[in-house]
Parts: structure tokens; C-alpha cells; sequence
């Protein structure tokens, strides 16, 4: 594994190797997983409340686009609030001995006097949009619980000027918290949260206050050293930034003052891993005049310098996943034949990867020109010297490319520092090269970009310089300005971006280090010979006759805030179910039960969701029980008063088929018997799912929004050509469907048909089995030349959600058809059926549908 021509990140690398992950992580994944399937046990009603609306609701931008919290946030959060909330774990000690698989060489931290959590996210993979959960799921317990541990103030620390202002893009004006689906609508009535970035005054009191600041302004203030890790970037992009005489700079006293604890969110926290460090000395401090809650440390490299990832890390969501996932861009390295020239001077020396660079950049350009994306080419030199001859070598060589204020060239003295005269308009231009008005499409320097930059356009990387542990660089951090994704969550994940990596020998085996290390390997093209191609699903001109417009109308559901007054007229009488045993065996009784067509003992799903319950002395602790789980079931924690006696009347006068005594010790355990906590739990959530939700009689937007006003996307996965659908070709995730699409393309009777593409934006809403309201986007779209619509889904199976989509798809269509005239009908394929029918036209599978034969519509 060692490299004898790098002895030094050799050893770097074999440290990394020895600890791919932290002590805590296998054990604490393992915990929550098992946590999580029992349904969130031992968390308060408004976490609750909080985890169901992020994670099982569906939630759409204001742009109309969907939006999705991703695993790897889901169990972030999920991960913090049991150790804080259920385990109750405070202490990096407490944290260690409860999870850690290597006690015996862990060791403790010498300052341990508050909850301190790290997660690791790979860069570009939504490390602050968990921090935004956090600060949700403290503040709102701080009100709604009234618990006195859970904090309402909140200080996220960055490291440097340009992380500080990718956050306050973020945490300004708390722009991420009215964005993001973070706040259940309901909870507008008691957000009371002030933000303050750095130099802000003070302004009015308020229930919550939050500020954003680099640690540097505490530093100042006292006048420390500031942060002892040499950066050659922090020159650049201005790590350490002096007090101005006119800033308001007194965060910390302001803090103090406030009531409750603190939680501080320290990002790009690779920087907090010296215990002695000024960063974690301020901290100290500030819990010593103010008590801190919690810090959380992120960080996608949260390493000491020998490579061990550090101990208290709770989650870890590697770059491997990352690029699995679809959530940064895949590293594709470039293989070739090219060798250095024989020459002192840069430009001669590297011409060859310099040229491969340049012409992968030009091919990128040009496939990206209709998605109206530019693309980055950054190249990593070894000193300020090459990079300014390399830097006019592109803009002499390639003018139009490259040449004036197209090429930024990043300079340094004999310092590391950036010219003053340069640093303001070098910080400008490295802000703004993504948007679509920025000049630049190169990007020449000795720097390492290691965070905070955070570049989405940045599609080929030429290195040209070797790296050592002396640098306390990683392999991750060498190509991390690559690998956020340009499209972000434009796309449904029908393509995957990339990075190309092209360098010489000595850059490619950095890169090499980082397969290892993450254990994967990356995907390879060859250079010169390998074409790019970015295949773009766009709608076609010349094709506007098979253009289909889908009317938009008005959302029939709605979540109601109250029940209270519903659930007291509630008639338990009118409850129809077979009378419950008494005095029979549990057992014997459930297996025979049947309750709507199914054996209780053999539907899966339901019984996932139960659990025993301790035999109960009184019907009263067993009817507090069901009253819990329901409320936890239909999201109502606000109910249980009102449930309660609900559920006493439906046992004393109804669940037995007669009044009944419920202080009887027969009664109890009949009660409490798994039959009738099957029953009541079914019957009550039944009769709330049509009570919670409010449904409202349409209206229609527009007659009908044109496919054709799709913007054009990107696409990797299968496609198909057809004269009948407005795009160019029709986008298909799977052979299923581009079968189904050629069957359409092939069918005499259909006029137009396309793949429904996510872009465009067409949902229909419903409610899933625990009243939540959710988005369900069909996959086609057909009109036949008898002037009839279809909305159609193939399916290659079945399960429960489905037919709740079923029955919301046909109430839009006939809803569809009322508002506008036009003749609106769903029909849902099953793969087996639909190849065992074989049809050759659309009415075959129509006529089958109305009989219910084949497919169920």
C-alpha cells in the first residue's frame, strides 16, 4: 500500500485506512435503525410532530418542484435526537462508553463538560440543511415542551469569511426556514426567532435568536492567536478577518444574557480537532458564562492530522455513498499515454494534460450550451510562478476560451498571501463564477480549494502537483470543489454529473489513495479517444403537434389544524365490527378474528407497527395506551384529551356488543388483548384518516399548462425515439417503461403520449395510511384520436399506497373532466399483465380496464 516516492501520505493514507470510520458509528447506526422501526419510542409529542412532517410528508417548493430531505440528513438528525433525547447521552465519555467497539484505545477527552456530536457528510451531500433541522427540533421543544434543556439560542461558528457567507445565504433574514419544509405551518403562530449576522445590532427581544459569525470575531476581541492551521486558502478567502472599528462584535456578551442554553453548530469543524485550539478555548468559555446544550461538529473530513476520524463523530455519510446516491458528481478519472515534457518551463512541460483539459472542457461546453449551463476547468499548480505562465498560456493560446478576465488567475506572494489590491475582486470573481453573467471560465492556482467554496460548475480538474501529509491534505478535500452537483434538485435523478480528473503521475496516485480509502473505484475514460456525451431531454418545435396540455386545478386536500370537536360527535355506536370475546383465550381469539377480508396474523404491514403492552391492572392505563398510539399513528399529539373518552365509551358500550363493567378484571384483560388492541387501533384510525383530512371541491387554474413549457434536463438512463411525444425523445428509467413507450409510440389509436418528466412539475395529491398528505406523480400522459385523455402508471408490483394513488387519480379525473369538458381517465398497467396481454392499441387495454380484468384502474 505504501508509495515510495511518497513516503509521507503514504503513511497518511495507511493511518485513514486503519479507521475508515469512528469507534461509535456501527454500533449507533445499528441503534437508531432498531429505534427507528419501534416507531420513535421514548421521543416528546413535537419531535414527533417534527420527524413525521420532514420525512414521511411530501412537500413541494414554491417552484413547484419536489423536495426531499435524502437518508443520510434523515438519519443525521435521527442520530443526534436519540443520544440527546432518548439516551439522554451528554458527554463525549457517556457517548464512548455506551457505543464505542474500542474502549481500550479511545481516549477520553480531556474537556468534557457538555453534549458534543459531530457528523460527517460528504461535500456537497446537505450538511446545512441539518444544521436548519437542528436548530427546528431544539427551539421547538424549548417552546412547545417547555423542557428547560433544550436550547432557543443558537451560534453557528464558520472558519472562514467565504464559509461564513455561504451560510448567511442560508441563515439571513432565516431565509433556509422559509424555503425548506422545516416548520409545520401551524408552528408560524409561535415562531418567534430573531437572526443575527456578524455585525448586526441588537434588536428587539424575541422567544429565539440566532447568530452566525466566524470564530475570529471572538479571537479578536480577546486578542488570541488566531487559528494556529496554516491555509494558503484562508489568504485567499480571508480566514482571519480584523474587527472593522464600527462592527458590533459582542455576540458572546449578548448570548450570555439570553435565558436557557445554547447550542453552537460549528461548520467545516476539521478545524476544532486541538483541544487547546482558541476555537475550543472560546467555547469553553462561553459555556462556563452560558450553559451550551450541545455542540455539533460537522465536517465531510473531520480528521486529526494522523488520520483518525474523530471519536465523538455519530453519523458518517462517506463520499462513496454520496456518489452512489446520486447526490454529488461521480470522479471519473482520465486515463492516458501523455508524459511531462523535458522542460523547466510550465507550459512545455505540461502541454499535454493541459491540452487533454482544455478539449474535455470544450466538450463539456458544448453539450451543456442547451441546458444552459457553463462549465468550470480548474487547474492546480505547484507555485504562483506556474500558474501565472500557465494562466496566460490558455488566454494567449485559446483567446476567445480563455483569454482576459475568462481565465482567473489566483496569486500569492512569497507568503501564501493574496495581494491587498487583489483580494476583494479575487474573492468577487471566486463567488460569482457559477451564475450565468460570470466571465470566467478557468481557474488557475498553487490552492488547495478545502471548503467552503462552494463551486457547482466545476466539470474537469487538471492536477499538477503532488500532495504530502505535510499539507494535511486529503484525497476528498484535492477534488471536493468538483463535487457539487451543477443541477442540484432540478432533476429526479434520471442523471449523473460528473467530474473528470486529469493529471500526471504523481496527482492521479493522490487520487488513487482515495479508491482506497473510501474503497470503491472510480470510473475511468480514456483521454483523447472517449467522447462525452450529455444526452438532453428537451421539448421539440417541430413537433408541437403532440404537444399535450394537462389542466391544473385547485388541491382538494387539506390537513385540518383542530378535531377536538369532531372527535367529541364522534358516534362509537355506528362503529360496525363483530362483538369482542370476553373471557376467551387471547390467542385462539386473535387467529380467528377476520377483519376486512384479511387475517390479522398474516397482514404484513399492520403488524409491523405493533407492539406488546404490559398486562394492565385498570381498562384505564390500557385506553391511555391506545389513545397515545393513535394520536402518534394519525399525527395528532395534541388529541389525546379528547380521545380518551371516546375510546372509554367505545369499550363500555360498544366493543363487546354490550355495556359492560370496566373496573371487571375480565373486562380489563379483554381490554388489553391483542384482538382489541387490532381492532380499536384499525377502527379509530379509520374513522380520524376521514376526519383529518379536509377534502375542498376543486377549482381549475388553467385549462390546461403544455408540456412544452418543460424546461430542458439532462438524462443517463434509457430513451427512446417517437414521432408522438413533444420532447426529443422519451426519458425511461426502466425497460418497463420504455416498452410500455414504444407500445404507445406503436399504437394506431393514441395521437400523443409522453413520459411524464419530473420538471414539469404534475402531481396529484393523496393520503397515505397515516393521513399524511402526499404527492404522487404518474408516469404517463396519452391522448387518443378519439379526443379521450389517460393519466397512466405502470407498476411492476403492488402495495398498500398504490391503490390509495388509484383512488386519487380518479378523483382528479373526473374532477378534470367536469372543470374542463374534456374527457379525463386513469388506468394503471401492471408489467405481468400488461405482457401477458400483448395489446397492439390503447382501446385493448381501456376495454380490459372497464372490465376489470388484467389491470385494476
Amino acid at each position: 500500500m505504501a508509495r515510495k516516492g511518497n513516503p509521507h501520505q503514504s503513511e497518511l493514507f495507511e493511518d485513514i485506512l486503519l479507521s475508515r470510520t469512528a469507534p461509535c458509528v456501527p454500533a449507533l447506526r445499528e441503534a437508531v435503525a432498531s429505534w427507528r422501526a419501534s416507531d420513535y419510542k421514548g421521543i416528546t409529542d413535537t419531535t414527533r410532530e417534527l420527524l413525521n412532517y420532514w420525512f414521511f410528508t411530501d412537500h413541494l417548493l414554491s417552484t413547484g418542484k419536489p423536495f426531499k430531505y435524502h437518508a443520510a440528513q434523515k438519519e443525521a438528525i435521527e442520530t443526534a435526537i436519540y443520544l440527546f433525547e432518548v439516551r439522554n447521552i451528554r458527554s463525549r465519555k457517556a457517548l464512548l462508553e455506551n457505543f464505542s467497539y474500542d474502549n481500550k484505545n479511545i481516549r477520553l477527552p480531556p474537556y468534557d463538560d457538555f453534549a458534543r456530536y459531530c457528523i460527517k457528510m460528504a461535500t456537497g451531500s446537505g450538511k446545512t440543511k441539518v444544521m436548519a433541522l437542528a436548530v427546528v427540533w431544539q427551539f421547538a421543544n424549548a417552546v412547545k415542551e417547555g423542557r428547560d434543556d433544550y436550547a432557543k439560542t443558537f451560534l453557528i461558528l464558520a472558519p472562514n469569511v467565504i464559509v461564513f457567507e455561504r451560510l448567511q445565504l442560508d441563515f439571513g433574514n432565516g431565509l433556509i426556514f422559509k424555503n425548506d419544509p422545516l416548520i409545520p405551518r401551524h408552528y408560524n403562530v409561535w415562531w418567534d426567532m430573531q437572526y443575527y449576522m456578524r455585525g448586526d445590532p441588537e434588536r428587539s427581544s424575541s422567544a429565539g435568536n440566532l447568530f452566525l459569525s466566524n470564530i475570529q470575531q471572538f479571537y479578536d476581541r480577546s486578542e488570541s492567536q488566531s487559528d494556529k492551521e496554516p491555509e494558503i486558502m484562508t489568504a485567499m478567502l480571508g480566514a482571519v478577518p480584523p474587527t472593522q472599528k464600527n462592527e458590533i462584535s459582542d455576540f458572546d456578551d449578548r448570548i450570555a444574557k439570553l435565558d436557557g442554553p445554547v447550542m453552537v453548530l460549528n461548520d467545516e469543524a476539521h478545524h476544532t480537532h486541538d483541544e487547546e485550539s482558541e476555537w475550543n478555548k472560546f467555547l469553553r468559555g462561553l459555556h462556563a458564562r452560558k450553559p451550551l446544550a450541545a455542540q455539533v461538529d460537522f465536517s465531510a473530513t473531520p480528521r486529526y492530522s494522523k488520520g483518525a476520524l474523530f471519536p465523538w463523530t455519530i453519523s458518517d455519510y462517506p463520499l462513496k455513498q454520496a456518489i452512489a446516491d446520486g447526490l454529488v458528481k461521480r470522479p471519473v478519472k482520465g486515463i492516458s499515454h501523455i508524459d511531462e515534457g523535458r522542460s523547466s518551463v510550465s507550459n512545455v512541460r505540461y502541454a499535454g494534460f493541459l491540452t487533454a483539459g482544455v478539449c474535455r472542457w470544450k466538450e463539456y461546453e458544448k453539450q451543456l450550451k442547451g441546458l444552459k449551463k457553463k462549465p468550470i476547468l480548474f487547474i492546480m499548480m505547484n507555485s504562483t510562478a506556474e500558474a501565472d505562465d500557465i494562466g496566460e498560456w490558455l488566454r494567449t493560446k485559446y483567446p476567445s476560451d480563455f483569454g482576459g478576465d475568462k481565465t482567473l488567475i489566483i496569486h500569492t506572494d512569497s507568503k501564501g498571501e493574496v495581494s491587498k489590491g487583489d483580494v476583494e475582486e479575487a474573492r468577487k470573481l471566486a463567488r460569482n463564477v457559477d451564475q450565468e453573467k460570470s466571465t470566467v471560465n478557468a481557474i488557475v492556482s498553487v490552492l488547495m480549494l478545502r471548503e467552503g467554496w462552494d463551486v457547482q460548475n466545476v466539470t474537469v480538474v487538471v492536477g499538477l502537483r503532488p500532495y504530502t501529509s505535510k499539507a494535511n491534505i486529503l484525497p476528498e478535500q484535492a477534488i471536493g470543489r468538483g463535487l457539487r452537483l451543477m443541477f442540484r434538485g432540478d432533476l429526479s435523478g434520471g442523471y449523473t454529473e460528473r467530474v473528470d480528473i486529469i493529471g500526471n503521475k504523481t496527482f492521479l496516485e493522490f487520487i488513487d489513495d482515495l479508491e482506497k480509502i473510501e474503497d470503491f473505484q472510480l470510473d475511468t475514460f480514456e483521454v483523447g479517444k472517449d467522447r462525452l456525451k450529455i444526452i438532453t431531454i428537451a421539448p421539440d418545435p417541430e413537433k408541437l403537434s403532440a404537444d399535450i396540455a394537462i389542466p391544473e386545478l385547485t388541491p382538494i386536500l387539506t390537513r385540518k389544524k383542530s378535531l377536538a370537536d369532531e372527535i367529541a360527535a364522534l358516534d362509537v355506536q355506528k362503529i360496525k365490527i363483530d362483538p369482542l370475546p370476553l373471557g376467551s383465550k387471547d390467542s385462539a381469539g386473535a387467529k380467528k378474528f377476520m377483519y376486512e377480508g384479511r387475517d390479522i396474523l398474516t397482514d404484513e404491514k399492520l403488524f409491523e407497527r405493533q407492539y406488546e403492552i404490559p398486562e394492565a391492572q385498570t381498562a384505564e392505563e390500557v385506553i391511555g395506551y391506545y389513545a397515545r398510539r393513535i394520536s402518534q399513528e394519525i399525527k395528532l399529539p395534541s388529541q389525546f384529551a379528547a380521545l380518551a373518552p371516546k375510546l372509554r365509551e367505545f369499550f363500555e358500550y360498544r366493543a363487546f356488543g354490550k355495556q359492560v363493567n370496566l373496573g371487571d378484571p375480565l373486562v380489563v384483560k379483554a381490554v388489553g388483548s391483542r384482538l382489541a388492541c387490532f381492532v380499536v387501533l384499525k377502527e379509530f384510525e379509520k374513522l380520524l384518516r376521514e376526519l383529518v383530512v379536509e377534502e375542498k371541491i376543486p377549482e381549475l387554474v388553467n385549462s390546461g399548462r403544455p408540456l412544452s413549457s418543460t424546461p430542458p434536463f439532462p438524462f443517463s438512463r434509457l430513451t427512446l425515439e417517437s414521432a408522438k411525444t413533444i420532447f426529443n425523445l422519451v426519458a425511461c428509467h426502466n425497460d418497463y417503461e420504455r416498452d410500455f413507450a414504444s407500445f404507445l409510440h406503436n399504437a394506431e389509436d393514441v395521437s400523443a403520449f409522453a413520459k411524464l418528466p419530473e420538471q414539469f412539475g404534475f402531481c396529484i395529491q393523496y393520503t397515505d395510511t397515516r393521513a399524511n398528505l402526499r404527492n404522487y406523480f404518474p408516469d404517463f400522459v396519452a391522448r387518443l384520436k378519439d379526443g379521450s385523455y389517460w393519466i397512466i402508471e405502470t407498476k411492476g408490483r403492488e402495495d398498500i399506497e398504490v391503490a390509495l394513488k388509484d383512488d386519487a387519480a380518479r378523483i382528479w379525473c373526473s374532477h378534470a373532466t367536469t372543470l374542463t369538458g374534456n374527457n379525463w381517465n386513469y388506468i394503471k398497467v401492471l408489467q405481468k399483465d400488461f405482457e401477458e396481454l400483448g395489446p397492439e392499441r390503447f382501446e385493448e387495454l381501456a376495454l380490459t380496464n372497464r372490465r376489470g380484468a388484467f389491470f385494476s384502474g
